[in-house]
């Protein structure tokens, strides 16, 4: 089974609640984590980090999977290989 995550909630850009709220239901972090990333580009047929793939990542200053509160601080978005925050 595939779990993913995603809202259409207002405001939008609110993807982490649902990551802590998949957390909260008892979904282990690295899987809930992983439904809003990498679990969803492989679902969507998309790419991960490698090379030649577009370079989509969100950068923390600690890992997110230990304190899923650290998904509303990212240091850096990087959206096809240009930072846009």
């Amino acid at each position: 089974m595939t779990v993913l995550a995603g809202t259409d909630s207002r405001p939008h850009g609110r993807v982490a609640d649902e990551v802590r709220a998949l957390a909260a239901a008892g979904v282990p972090a690295h899987h809930a984590v992983g439904a809003a990333s990498w679990t969803a580009r492989a679902y969507l047929g998309l790419p991960g980090l490698v090379p030649g793939g577009p370079a989509d990542a969100v950068v923390y200053p600690v890992d997110p999977r230990r304190d899923l509160g650290e998904l509303d601080h990212p240091l850096a978005v990087v959206l096809r290989g240009r930072r846009v925050r």
